[in-house]
């Protein structure tokens, strides 16, 4: 029988063929170099000609099982076979080097996220996206009572055991900070790790900002409801350790 994965990547990707087609090589020698096994799935909503051909022989192609980002995740983390799962973009923001920059820390965190917002930490992006996305994290992280910079950093690490896909209800981009608060709930442990961003290389970003924004804001009513509750409730927040 063999040997279940280490490591399970997921990379939601829609027409990003010519991103796909260099990042994986680096990616998939970066993994192998470091005798890490195992799995990469690009999550698709249709599988195009370059994304089948950048694919081709160095991972898996999913299709989408729900609508939005929040679906593609979802998509690939029930495929998933990882005792550890790593979500990046295929836009060649998240560079494969910096992948193993996580790994070393696997065990420090439950989560782990590259933050653009923590000290050592940068971003190179349009102005207007900068100012929402500064504003939105700060926002969220305030009024939720979670002690992060960025929540909004789709380059994460994860402890299988951490996602609680169950609870999860957003499906788009606003899956990102309901995934962390709802590990804080149960006691996980939540770590940001400095990393710098750069703005994709081909194509254009498949996220919308209205949309985008009135999604968090929507999902920030429920979690702030989720919060409210366990303050009530007196959960305990302490890392599990």
């Amino acid at each position: 029988m063999a040997e279940s994965p280490d490591l399970s990547v997921i990379i939601p990707a829609h027409n990003e063929g010519p991103n796909l087609r260099e990042l994986l090589p680096p990616l998939r020698a970066l993994l192998d170099a470091r005798g890490i096994r195992n799995e990469v799935f690009v999550v698709v909503r249709e599988e195009d000609g370059a994304t089948r051909e950048a694919v081709s022989g160095v991972a898996r192609v999913l299709r989408q099982e729900e609508p939005g980002y929040g679906g593609a995740l979802r998509t690939g983390f029930r495929a998933a076979a990882g005792e550890f799962i790593l979500t990046m973009d295929a836009d060649l923001s998240h560079p494969p080097t910096f992948v193993a920059d996580l790994w070393e820390k696997r065990l420090e965190a439950e989560v782990l996220i590259a933050s653009r917002y923590v000290s050592g930490g940068g971003a190179r992006m349009p102005a207007h996206r900068a100012l929402l996305s500064r504003f939105l994290n700060r926002f969220f992280a305030k009024g939720l009572g979670v002690p992060l910079r960025d929540l909004s950093s789709g380059f994460r690490l994860y402890r299988r055991r951490a996602l609680l896909l169950d609870e999860v209800t957003a499906r788009d981009f606003d899956v990102l900070p309901e995934i962390v608060v709802r590990a804080y709930r149960h006691g996980w442990r939540v770590q940001e790790v400095p990393f710098f961003y750069e703005p994709r290389v081909h194509g254009s970003s498949n996220a919308r900002i209205i949309p985008f924004g009135l999604a968090y804001l929507k999902t920030f009513g429920r979690l702030r409801g989720l919060r409210r509750a366990d303050t009530e409730r007196k959960v305990p927040t302490r890392p599990r350790g």
